[in-house]
């Protein structure tokens, strides 16, 4: 099975929640896969394995897509569970898949082969759009969208699904839907959800709102530490973190465990 996070606007948590998400499907014992289609790979970052993306510079996904090097040099091990590939340069695929269709078969063939040595394979996209985008789009067997809590990501969702509409991306993947950025205190995400949920009463009938997620300081706390919430190591942390992991770790749970995938 093929999955993505996504939302048109950048700095709404995409990639945060995707390696939770990711993180907790490995913590039940399923055989996961991250392919970062970004540049900044950021999702290694958070995993605290970002030195791995410059370990070697020859086993990028491009040199997977030429043959240089083969699967098993490609991959990288981020936690147990957890293998990751990394990109190069995302512009320069989106280029080759739009003028040569050789290269979009291969690319499909590509993601298609590693998709049957994982149970569950994750795709990190980044915010803008482009042909590669659109063609992982089209392989994703669920869509997950973030939407941030404020005016700008109420606008960056309905962006999104404008974006999908015009690129002619079936609608019905995307399954759920997560608030991020939300607040007991504040008014303005509880107003912010509402606008959120008119959106999806005209063009989702079919997706799921999931639990929303709180303001997402707590989870940067952990990830400057390269922990994620359902790292089983806490020697990194304080007696303050590891209070503030056991919270988000139910926080988490209760996100995650009415997903059906």
């Amino acid at each position: 099975m093929i999955i993505t996070y996504y939302c048109k606007k950048g700095g709404v948590g995409k990639t945060t929640l995707l390696g939770e998400h990711v993180d907790y499907l490995a913590s039940k014992g399923h055989k996961t896969l991250i392919i970062s289609i970004d540049d900044q790979n950021s999702i290694f970052d958070m995993f605290g394995k970002y030195n791995e993306v410059f370990n070697r510079e020859d086993n990028y996904i491009e040199h997977l897509l030429t043959g240089a090097v083969d699967q098993s040099e490609a991959l990288i091990k981020i936690r147990d569970n957890i293998d990751a590939v990394k990109t190069l340069n995302i512009d320069m695929i989106s280029k080759k898949l739009t003028l040569e269709r050789q290269f979009e078969k291969q690319f499909i063939k590509l993601i298609k082969t590693l998709e049957e040595s994982y149970e569950y394979v994750f795709i990190d996209l980044p915010p803008a759009s482009n042909r590669t985008s659109e063609v992982l789009f089209d392989m994703c067997n669920q869509i997950f969208l973030i939407v941030e809590l404020n005016r700008l990501g109420v606008n960056g969702f309905y962006n999104t699904l404008q974006y999908f509409t015009d690129a002619d991306i079936e609608l019905d993947k995307i399954k759920y839907i997560i608030p991020n950025g939300h607040s007991k205190i504040k008014s303005l995400p509880a107003v912010a959800l509402e606008e959120m949920e008119e959106i999806m009463k005209d063009n989702l009938e079919h997706a799921t709102i999931l639990n929303p997620v709180p303001e997402k300081s707590m989870i940067q706390t952990l990830q400057h530490k390269g922990v994620v919430v359902f790292d089983e190591d806490v020697s990194k942390l304080s007696y303050y973190q590891k209070t503030q992991k056991k919270i988000l770790m139910d926080i988490f749970k209760d996100l995650f465990t009415p997903v059906k995938l």
